[in-house]
């Protein structure tokens, strides 16, 4: 089988087991599956990531080293076992030859696996900021291997597109962490009201974090993780407004830092209309990050008002309007754009402004009107790449779906890691991040992609889990994945 992995052929010693087996066929080989897992970590190099975490215990005090603890906890979300629990039940009633494939994915040689309060009381002595930097760390890792000068179609003109978002993962009736006379004690908690105003008025909490993404042209990889203390914003407002409040702080804190992390790279920010202002313009030109962001008629009025103005012109309606047509599922998409370069928008700060508009003619001779929106830029723009960018503008929306897939396709985000304890549920919540990001990579390779099959990208993961804990290890160890001395996984994107 080929194109899967190079794979080198320089040792005596030859496997009889395939490299992969046919995803429908049932034999031996199945266990590459996981070796092919196991083997992508390795090829990462996740588990010296995780060992590059200072470790707070007294080194007299511990068994378990701090990485193989934290590969435990990264495998129950990767593997999407739904809870911490579920993982524990699972290893707990083994065999001890079945532990054997745990036993060398947590880099431990042999004796018992840890108990889930051994990974707990590790987990809660992280460092946050340490923790969160390791997505940022990986792309810098993929970045330096040429990951993304090999696949050209990830990155447009060699540019890291992010977005920022937030979603609430946690609501909670009554406070879940308390001080000794029973008020909340979670920095984290953000108090929201019920019936406010009326007898029946009720508080509640909330959690809201912020993501910010890597969006490559259909893949979205998380980058940064970015919880909100409840200090940092006024809980007095609507939802709507707490929202919007949320992910501009986070967004002005985050920003500084990603570019700190990629200071060659060319950014591009993308953003919804709630960035659409001065400071946000001011900062990315600061940081010389370029920006896409979201311009609606409620945002920057008297830009709006300019606009439309200078629209009515004979000059901008002839030399800054540029229509095609392309035929798509026979019919006819009519794609029209205008734009206005160096646009004062007041306290020396200029933008250019993209308009864009789609008219879908159908065979049967009827038009109706398709995707209408705009953006400000801080790319000047032309009838050469006014198209290129309004497809750049609409890929913000992979982001949202990033969010559904941590809460609802096996990552189970909103499920309660640590109830009583702030800071261990939020380093759970940033190791679900972390294995989101790593198993999102590791299932556009084409190994993961031959052995998958129709299965859900959810079944493959839980399935990995059940080889490592029933194939024994002498099997996968032999495979050719694990085998050889080098292998160089392959890339497809396409199917993605």
């Amino acid at each position: 089988m080929t194109g899967i992995a190079i794979v080198n052929q320089n040792r005596k010693k030859h496997n009889p087991l395939k490299i992969l087996s046919p995803p429908d066929t049932q034999s031996q080989d199945n266990s590459i599956d996981v070796a092919s897992w196991i083997r992508f970590l390795r090829e990462l190099r996740i588990p010296g990531l995780f060992a590059s975490l200072t470790d707070v215990r007294q080194p007299g005090k511990t068994v378990y080293p701090l990485q193989s603890l934290l590969m435990w906890a990264f495998s129950g979300c990767a593997f999407r076992t739904g809870s911490k629990n579920a993982l524990h039940t699972s290893l707990s009633s083994l065999h001890p030859h079945q532990r054997e494939g745990m036993l060398n994915l947590l880099g431990l040689k042999s004796g018992r696996l840890p108990h889930i309060s051994t990974v707990d009381n590790a987990l809660a002595n992280l460092s946050l900021k340490s923790l969160s930097m390791i997505p940022i760390n990986l792309v810098k890792q993929l970045e330096k291997r040429k990951f993304f000068y090999n696949h050209p179609e990830l990155l447009p003109n060699n540019t890291l597109c992010i977005a920022c978002d937030g979603f609430h993962t946690h609501t909670y009736d009554h406070p879940h962490a308390t001080h000794e006379d029973g008020t909340n004690a979670c920095p984290y908690c953000l108090p929201r009201k019920r019936h406010k105003g009326t007898e029946k008025e009720t508080t509640y909490w909330v959690h809201v974090s912020i993501t910010v993404a890597l969006i490559c042209n259909g893949m979205t990889l998380p980058l940064y993780f970015y919880p909100l203390k409840a200090l940092q914003v006024n809980s007095e407002q609507s939802d709507e407004k707490l929202k919007e409040e949320c992910e501009l702080k986070a967004t002005y804190a985050i920003l500084p830092m990603i570019r700190e992390a990629f200071p060659r790279i060319p950014i591009l920010f993308l953003g919804d209309a709630l960035y659409a202002n001065r400071p946000m313009i001011r900062l990315c030109n600061d940081l010389k990050i370029d920006y896409l962001i979201v311009f609606k008629e409620g945002s920057l009025k008297k830009l709006n008002e300019k606009c439309n103005e200078l629209s009515e012109l004979d000059l901008y309606q002839k030399h800054y309007t540029h229509k095609i047509k392309e035929v798509v599922n026979s019919q006819t998409i009519e794609k029209q754009a205008n734009w206005f370069n160096t646009v004062d928008i007041g306290e020396g700060v200029c933008t250019n402004v993209l308009r864009y508009k789609e008219i879908h003619h159908h065979k049967d001779g009827i038009c109706e009107p398709g995707y209408a929106g705009g953006w400000i830029t801080s790319k000047k723009l032309s009838s050469g790449n006014c198209f290129k960018i309004a497809q750049q503008g609409r890929m913000r929306w992979e982001h949202e779906d990033m969010h559904n897939t941590l809460n609802n396709r096996g990552y189970n985000m909103q499920h309660d890691m640590a109830w009583t304890n702030p800071h261990l549920a939020l380093v759970w919540r940033l190791l679900t991040v972390i294995a989101h990001t790593v198993f999102t990579l590791f299932q556009c390779t084409t190994a993961a992609q031959a052995v998958r099959g129709s299965r859900s990208v959810k079944k493959f993961a839980q399935d990995l889990l059940q080889q490592l804990l029933s194939v024994p290890w002498k099997i996968i160890e032999q495979s050719h994945m694990l085998f050889q001395g080098r292998v160089q996984f392959r890339y497809r994107f396409e199917d993605y």
